[in-house]
């Protein structure tokens, strides 16, 4: 198995990073679709995840007034566990490691998993889509 993580190049890969996440967010956790694809809103940049020249798995990044903010991560089901995440996630980070503040919203089903990469819960659990999630921080450089 051979996993590959990189930019969103071009229409066509967004395209792909959108169809992952419907089918996660939309399709299996029932989030609306009005919230889950607000693209057109915002300046975001997407990340593909790819097993042996098959889409798997996409996350996206974008700067707010708090720092930079991971958010929208996805893997297909049957290729869950076998450390995509992950790779999304360091991969993101590697990118951004010279950024004074990092942050997400985690579902609160997989906060442990960003514990174990080094992310810390802030505030009080809050709800998103109807979904318990918590902000946490990878770090926060005074």
């Amino acid at each position: 198995m051979r996993l590959d993580i990189k930019y969103a190049d071009g229409e066509q890969e967004i395209k792909v990073c959108f169809s992952i996440r419907k089918k996660v967010f939309i399709e299996e956790q029932g989030i609306p679709e009005s919230i889950e694809l607000d693209d057109g809103k915002i300046d975001a940049t997407n990340i593909c995840a790819i097993i042996n020249n098959e889409y798997v798995g996409t996350a996206r990044y974008r700067e707010t007034s708090k720092g930079m903010k991971l958010e929208r991560f996805a893997v297909l089901k049957e290729y869950r566990g076998l450390g995509v995440g992950k790779g999304l996630v360091k991969f993101i980070l590697d990118e951004l490691k010279d950024h004074k503040t990092i942050y997400l919203h985690a579902q609160e089903s997989v906060a442990n998993f960003y514990s174990s990469l080094g992310f810390k819960k802030v505030n009080d659990k809050f709800f998103e889509a109807g979904i318990p999630h918590w902000e946490m921080i990878k770090n926060e450089i005074q």
